[in-house]
């Protein structure tokens, strides 16, 4: 079959969500579905329209890294969202495709994978709707609902203004750092901790042709139904793998994990992951904010009115990362119910990890660029609080 070739990312992804639609709608003929309930498209049928969905994805990534790059922070922002709400509704249809593959391996338990096979249909349908929601919102109107764009009572006196803008930026960057601190501890001690250190040793630099062939050796001694959906599942497991490492950027992907790497280090040789929130706060300057934000407000000449558009935009910047978060748990959440298959397919153990530590680099990173204060190189997904002051207020950044 010929590949289509979209111009656009608006485009791809109106066919994209075409192909989701389709997904569980139960084929023309439906013998194999009948045993499984006449809802429910055949195994067979379920694999062919995930490979579809698979191929279309792939030529999205390209063209959705204009959008990472644009000039307009909400493109941006809505970019990522796209990305991380696509990469949660495919992990999940890997799982459906792995939960067919792990029955058909020698030895299976194929009740207890079939029956969960079945529970996780529900959670199938469940993340293609939320990502629906997402995906078929245009990009510069993903944050614009009004859960984020909170808003505060106007003032009018320039002292007042000042003093709600500075609270509006303390009260922001300390929750999405704790948020940070809370998520994304918990994920590292899961790696740290609760998984075979050799596994987060070998899986922390994984390249996708790395996880491509340990998923091509898990087909070894399986029959062909297993093989098919495989392939699939490997292409969708790619198709994940890529988007989450496309919000790191092309140039700070290998440095953000590498960092991450290190720090994992750290809190392995150390044994307290109480470390991971002195590294956090490190790493985003929270306090040095804090100290300079005086000192910004005092020398500003903004009209009053700036000053309180500058509080809705810091403000809503804490509602944005809460989404964003939201999202890089249901991710994480999807991947974590693959080691219920790793007895079948041992390979899930180094191919997740590697899932895993690049979610936790975009999660540490993304608050770092959220927060926004003189960060000096990885993500650009939003304009983060240092940033939108600094540009409202007209004050200089010492960054070079």
């Amino acid at each position: 079959m010929i590949k289509k070739i979209y111009l656009s990312y608006e485009a791809a992804v109106s066919d994209y969500l075409g192909q989701f639609n389709m997904l569980l709608q139960a084929p023309a003929k439906t013998q194999e579905a009948a045993v499984r309930g006449a809802s429910d498209p055949s195994t067979v049928a379920l694999i062919e329209r995930a490979d579809a969905i698979a191929d279309l994805s792939a030529g999205m990534i390209p063209l959705a890294a204009d959008y990472l790059d644009a000039p307009d922070p909400a493109l941006r922002e809505g970019i990522s969202a796209h990305l991380l709400a696509q990469a949660a509704a495919e992990m999940q249809v890997a799982t459906e495709l792995l939960q067919i593959a792990a029955a058909e391996m020698p030895g299976a338990a194929a009740f207890t994978v079939r029956s969960g096979q079945l529970e996780a249909r529900g959670d199938l349908r469940d993340a293609i709707a939320s990502m629906e929601q997402v995906v078929g919102v245009p990009l510069a109107a993903s944050f614009t609902t009004s859960q984020v764009m909170a808003r505060g009572t106007a003032v009018t006196d320039p002292d007042q203004a000042k003093q709600a803008l500075q609270q509006a930026a303390t009260v922001t960057t300390n929750t999405i750092s704790q948020q940070v601190v809370k998520v994304g501890g918990d994920l590292a001690f899961n790696l740290v901790f609760k998984t075979q250190w050799a596994a987060v040793i070998g899986s922390a630099g994984m390249l996708n042709k790395d996880i491509a062939k340990l998923l091509e050796s898990a087909k070894e001694g399986a029959n062909a139904l297993a093989q098919r959906a495989l392939t699939v599942a490997s292409k969708t497991i790619l198709n994940v793998f890529d988007k989450i490492l496309a919000l790191l950027g092309k140039d700070g992907e290998d440095l953000a994990r590498k960092q991450i790497r290190t720090w994992l280090d750290d809190i392995q040789e150390s044994g307290k992951i109480e470390l991971f929130e002195q590294l956090v706060g490190k790493l985003y300057q929270v306090d040095a904010l804090t100290a300079a934000l005086p000192n910004w407000l005092a020398a500003t000449k903004a009209e009053v009115a700036l000053l309180n558009t500058t509080t809705t935009q810091v403000t809503a910047l804490s509602g944005k990362f809460d989404v964003l978060m939201g999202q890089l748990n249901t991710v994480s959440d999807v991947i974590g119910w693959t080691k219920f298959l790793e007895p079948q397919i041992p390979q899930l153990l180094a191919v997740c990890t590697a899932l895993r530590v690049s979610l936790l680099a975009v999660l540490v990173y993304a608050g770092y660029d959220y927060i926004g204060y003189e960060q000096v190189a990885f993500l650009n997904l939003t304009q983060g609080v240092g940033e939108t002051i600094r540009a409202n207020l007209g004050v200089a950044s010492v960054v070079g």
